[in-house]
């Protein structure tokens, strides 16, 4: 009986160190455009993280050719960036990111918005 009360001490130990350690990763917490969403335009990328991080690459490809954007890494970590990109043509985008969080360990991750000037915008622009 006392093994049993051990090892379930023992997984809710281990699933709560796994969730503390995801939280510590500071994941994207939203975008704008938001993912999967299709705007009539867009004139800058906006990602918000669950806290402080140094943004260290953003890059906006639209199939294989990268969209020039006022990227700048800032020395200081922020939780909210916003990127200028007043070039971004319709058509199927992916912003491409990389981040260093305040445990240090760096995240990379994407995500994907469609231009469509025909479009009535939605939620995230």
């Amino acid at each position: 009986m006392q093994s049993k009360s051990i090892f379930r001490f023992m997984a809710v130990l281990a699933a709560l160190i796994v969730s503390l350690a995801a939280y510590a990763h500071t994941p994207l917490k939203t975008s704008s455009p938001a993912a999967d969403s299709t705007v009539a335009q867009a004139g800058a990328i906006e990602v918000e993280f669950n806290g402080p991080v140094r943004l260290v690459r953003l890059q906006v490809m639209q199939g294989e050719v990268e969209v020039p954007t006022e990227f700048a890494v800032n020395p200081e970590p922020v939780a909210a960036y916003r990127i200028d990109a007043p070039d971004i043509p319709a058509g199927k985008i992916t912003v491409e990111w990389a981040a260093i969080g305040a445990d240090g360990h760096t995240l990379t991750d994407t995500f994907s918005f469609t231009v469509d000037p025909n479009a009535a915008a939605t939620a995230g622009n």
